[in-house]
C-alpha cells in the first residue's frame, strides 16, 4: 500500500515545478534539474510503496488502471481543446510517445503528440514501469536477474531507430530507479528523518554536482541520457535524493504547504499544462513592454509557469470536487 508522507509531496510538487518550468519559453531556467525532474516521480513512488497482500495481476491492474484513466480522459479533452482529430493525433495517444524517431537521427522526427498532450508520455511508461518495478517486488529471488535484464533492454534500445510505443525503451530504466526508492526506504530508514543532512545526502549532493557535466541535454522522454546511460541513472538517483532532502526542511512551513498542494495535484496539472502554458505565453505578449530577449523569455517563462501551476491546480479542484467525475477521472 501506499504510505501518505508530507515530504514526497512536496518533493512531487518540487517535481512538477521543475518540469513545467522545461516546457515554458526559457526552459534553461531548469537546466540543473533535467537529471531527476522527472525520474523523482518514479523514486518516490518505489519510495512510498510495498507488496500489497493480493496477487500480482490484481495489483498490477489497479495501477494501471489509476494511470489509464486520466490518460484517456486528459487526451480526449485536449482533442476537443485543440479541435485536431486527425489520424496523427489518435495515433499519437494510442503509441504514447512524442516523436515516432530519435532527435538528431531523421529530418522529420515525426510528432506524435500534437494535442498539447505530450507531458503525458509519462503516464504509460509508468504502467509500464510498475510492471516491471512489480515483478522485482513479488519475486525476490530473481530480483538481480531481473534488473539485468532491464539493463540489457535499456542499453540495447538505444540503437533502435525508433522509439517504442508505452516507452518500452525507457521503462526498464524507470523501473530500477523506482526499486531504488524502495530499497533506499528499506535499508536507510531514517535517511530524511532528521534535518541535519544524513550522509548519503551528502554524498548524492556531491556526486550531483560532479555529474552535472555529464547530463547536457538528457531527456528522457525522447531516449536522451546525456553522456551515458550509467551517469543518467547515477544522476537521477542522487538528484531524488537530494530534492526530497530539501523538501523535509521546507515541510511544516508555508512554502511547503503550498508546494504540497501542488504535489498533491501534480497529475491533473502534468496532463494539462500545455494549453495554460500558451495562454501564458499570449498573455506575456500582451502585457511586456519591449525589453532584451533573454529578459522577455525568462519573465515569459515565469509567467507560464504562474498559468500552468495556477490553472492546472484550480481544473484539478474542479475535478475532485464532483465525486462522480473524480470516479471517472481518477
Amino acid at each position: 500500500m501506499k504510505q501518505r508522507l508530507e515530504y514526497i509531496d512536496i518533493a512531487k510538487g518540487l517535481g512538477i515545478i521543475f518540469a513545467t518550468l522545461c516546457h515554458t519559453e526559457h526552459w534553461e531556467l531548469a537546466y540543473y534539474t533535467l537529471a531527476f525532474n522527472i525520474p523523482i516521480f518514479f523514486f518516490c513512488s518505489g519510495y512510498t510503496s510495498s507488496k500489497k497482500d493480493i496477487n500480482l495481476t490484481i495489483c498490477f491492474g489497479r495501477q494501471a488502471i489509476k494511470l489509464l484513466k486520466p490518460y484517456l480522459f486528459f487526451n480526449i479533452l485536449l482533442l476537443f481543446y485543440f479541435h485536431d482529430f486527425s489520424l496523427r493525433a489518435i495515433f499519437g495517444i494510442f503509441y504514447s510517445r512524442y516523436c515516432l524517431f530519435p532527435f538528431g537521427t531523421v529530418t522529420d522526427i515525426f510528432p506524435l503528440f500534437i494535442v498539447g498532450n505530450y507531458p503525458m508520455w509519462f503516464l504509460t511508461c509508468m504502467v509500464v514501469a510498475y510492471l516491471l518495478y512489480d515483478l522485482l517486488i513479488y519475486y525476490p529471488k530473481y530480483q538481480y536477474w531481473l534488473i539485468a535484464t532491464y539493463l540489457v533492454i535499456t542499453t540495447c534500445a538505444t540503437f533502435l531507430p525508433i522509439l517504442l510505443p508505452w516507452s518500452l525503451d525507457t521503462a526498464p530504466l524507470t523501473a530500477i530507479i523506482m526499486f531504488c526508492g524502495t530499497q533506499i526506504r528499506k535499508y536507510v530508514p531514517n535517511i530524511f528523518s532528521n534535518r541535519k543532512p544524513h550522509i548519503l545526502i551528502l554524498l548524492s549532493f556531491i556526486s550531483y554536482c560532479v555529474l552535472i557535466p555529464f547530463c547536457d541535454g538528457i531527456n528522457i522522454s525522447i531516449r536522451n541520457y546525456g553522456s551515458s546511460i550509467l551517469t543518467y541513472f547515477l544522476a537521477a538517483i542522487c538528484g531524488s535524493i537530494v530534492l526530497i532532502y530539501v523538501a523535509r526542511l521546507i515541510q511544516k512551513t508555508i512554502l511547503g504547504t503550498i508546494i504540497k498542494q501542488i504535489g498533491n495535484h501534480s497529475m491533473t496539472i502534468f496532463c494539462i499544462e500545455i494549453p495554460f502554458i500558451l495562454l501564458g505565453k499570449q498573455f506575456s505578449n500582451s502585457i511586456l513592454p519591449d525589453m532584451l530577449p533573454l529578459h522577455f523569455a525568462v519573465l515569459t517563462s515565469f509567467i507560464q509557469l504562474t498559468f500552468a501551476l495556477a490553472g492546472g491546480y484550480l481544473f484539478s479542484l474542479l475535478l475532485h470536487k464532483n465525486k462522480h467525475i473524480q470516479k471517472i477521472v481518477f
